[in-house]
């Protein structure tokens, strides 16, 4: 007897996608992160998308790079044992608006 034996399985279409992200619209993707810059971005933050999920979905990697720069990273510490900003690379996350979790609420 198998586990799926009496079961109704869901209805398969023939869609160009295979799920609600499989696809994008490049130039909508493009605005709304736009919008989300130049509005949303004062309170929310994206901090769990990095610069780098932007390549390929709505900039190029370039772009994406200097999308990235624009952002000074906290990053270190150095040979001195301090932190330092540096230019964001594409490996970093969009920071968050607020300095921590309690000045979020």
């Amino acid at each position: 007897v198998l586990a799926d034996d009496g079961q109704l399985q869901p209805p398969t279409y023939p869609w160009t996608h295979t799920g609600a992200l499989d696809g994008f619209d490049h130039s909508s993707v493009r605005r709304g992160f736009q919008v989300y810059k130049q509005v949303c971005s004062a309170c929310h933050g994206l901090k769990r998308i990095a610069f780098r999920n932007l390549v390929g979905v709505a900039y190029t990697e370039d772009e994406a790079k200097e999308i990235a720069a624009e952002q000074e990273t906290t990053d270190g510490p150095n040979d001195n044992g301090e932190m330092f900003t540096r230019p964001g690379k594409l490996s970093d996350y969009m920071k968050s608006p607020y300095p921590n979790e309690q000045a979020a609420r």
